[in-house]
């Protein structure tokens, strides 16, 4: 192999680990939200048990690494104890306190590879606030054969697998190195409505522009 042909394969290998391609799939206006067995869709960003920072990017077409002063951006802090995504074609409108972006989406389950499109169970949200921005956390559990896809609720989570939530809710109160203040918790049936709601204004944003 002569050196123009290394240097060029280095460079390819650089790029591609930079972003996740959606295969000319937007991820966020593509995918479904809603499926007949009353789940919904979620799409992986973070696996469970990795410190990278990934996210999605603004046009939906890949899911890129967060860069902080030239560097990726890592937790400094325990690895996601879940898998962590956002809810396509759903937003929280910047003009109502959000970030403009999609729900973000907790995942509760083995690790899930990054990009992947999973069914999930919602059974609650976490409401908080990050530098003033609405930061809800849908919580859900990943529709597979393991026990703990059997939970319908926060209720059941916390009965049935002692001090899983407390974990969720100290990692996302200090993950940032700074505390973010969690507001409240909502159950099934109100996050199911939540996720309506912000289902409903993305439609309405898109059909805006």
């Amino acid at each position: 192999m002569n050196k123009i042909n290394f240097i060029l394969q280095i460079i390819s290998i650089l790029l591609f680990s930079k972003f996740v391609f959606a295969n000319d799939q937007n991820l966020i206006s593509d995918i479904k939200i809603y499926n007949e067995d009353k789940t919904i869709n979620a799409v992986i960003e973070i696996p469970a048990g990795t410190l990278e920072k990934w996210e999605i990017s603004k046009d939906g077409k890949k899911i890129e690494q967060e860069i902080h002063n030239s560097q990726m951006r890592k937790i400094n802090y325990l690895a996601y104890p879940f898998n962590y995504g956002f809810v396509p074609q759903t937003v929280i409108p910047s003009e109502e306190g959000g970030d403009g972006d999609q729900l973000d989406i907790i995942i509760i389950g083995p690790t899930i590879k990054r990009g992947s499109i999973v069914k999930v169970k919602p059974i609650g949200a976490i409401i908080a606030v990050d530098n003033n921005e609405i930061d809800t956390k849908i919580v859900s559990v990943a529709v597979n054969d393991l026990e703990i896809s059997r939970i319908n609720s926060i209720n059941d989570l916390k009965k049935n697998y002692l001090g899983l939530f407390d974990i969720i809710l100290t990692w996302i109160e200090n993950y940032k190195g700074e505390v973010i203040e969690i507001k409240n918790t909502i159950g099934k049936k109100a996050t199911l409505q939540y996720i309506n709601k912000h289902h409903e204004k993305y439609l309405t944003n898109k059909n805006d522009n």
